[in-house]
């Protein structure tokens, strides 16, 4: 497996503040990658780095099997980035900017390669009209037509779903997933969004404060094997009596007559049928897999 990105205890401090706390990662031809972490955990710091944009206070960075910091402009040639939000000259077209962004990187490409990529992102039609006149949804699309105008093996997006409506989120996941397994695209797609990451990756790493908290493939992550199961109960502290210790070992809390498990989804079915022998009323269940538990008490933590 050939190995695209390799992060080697890379740290970043801005004064006493450390933002990445000795990170390392690797990704591999053909990801999509998900780089997932709270707000402020360092992941655009990291995305960052990896760009040369900023040097990592220590470790080594190694892309295309070089290391960064002495081929930068040969390893950065084969790469397109989003970090944040793109921007273009507003009172020009989409076309217009696309080619002037390819002079300007010292790429000659043809006026048919512009449209390609155009009708790539779902921007065919509009294409001569300005900027400005263009939704949030159609200037991410059109940042992503910059980062593949000079046909890069690397494409790193900084949250390129954000402020999007349900419609723009399913456009730009499709694209990704378009890039990847039609044109062999190596994606990094960083979010603070735990399923959007699910629908579109094949493996990610979770970081917090700037530390890796899980990494692998996203199937085994987030494996439906171990489960938090939440039962609203009418009264909670009944309910635990009368269980009378019954997967004891299994009970996590009471929370407002919700009583929460830790346990498989093959072993549900038993606890609802003890919880109806003894008579406690049950008014839902919900369940949630314990990633994605953890992730969400993360969040909750920054927001």
């Amino acid at each position: 497996m050939e190995t695209v990105i390799e992060l080697n205890k890379i740290s970043k401090s801005f004064g006493a503040f450390k933002a990445v706390d000795e990170l390392s990662l690797e990704v591999y031809k053909g990801d999509v990658f998900g780089f997932l972490g709270p707000n402020g955990a360092g992941k655009s710091t990291t995305m960052r780095m990896m760009l040369s944009l900023i040097k990592p206070s220590s470790g080594s960075i190694k892309i295309f099997g070089k290391e960064l910091n002495t081929h930068r402009n040969e390893i950065m040639r084969q790469i397109g980035c989003i970090i944040e939000k793109p921007d273009f000259y507003l009172y020009m077209s989409a076309e217009k900017n696309l080619l002037l962004f390819s002079k300007l990187s010292g790429v000659s490409i043809s006026k048919n390669k512009i449209q390609e990529v155009i009708e790539l992102v779902g921007l065919k039609g509009r294409e001569k009209d300005k900027v400005k006149t263009y939704s949030h949804g159609m200037k991410q699309r059109l940042g992503i037509a910059q980062t593949l105008i000079h046909d890069p093996a690397l494409i790193i997006l900084d949250e390129p779903t954000t402020g999007l409506d349900p419609q723009g989120i399913i456009d730009i996941r499709e694209m990704i997933l378009r890039l990847k397994n039609e044109m062999g695209k190596t994606i990094i797609l960083s979010s603070h969004i735990l399923s959007e990451i699910e629908l579109v990756a094949n493996r990610m790493v979770i970081i917090n404060r700037g530390k890796q908290v899980a990494q692998g493939e996203v199937t085994q992550l987030l494996s439906t094997q171990d489960l938090i199961l939440s039962v609203e109960v009418e009264d909670g502290k009944t309910a635990l009596q009368k269980l009378n210790g019954y997967k004891k070992e299994k009970f996590s809390s009471l929370e407002n007559n919700t009583l929460k498990f830790s346990l498989s989804k093959n072993e549900i079915p038993e606890l609802v049928s003890e919880l109806n022998k003894a008579g406690i009323k049950i008014y839902g269940i919900t369940y949630r897999r314990a990633l994605e538990e953890y992730f969400l008490k993360l969040t909750h933590q920054y927001n």
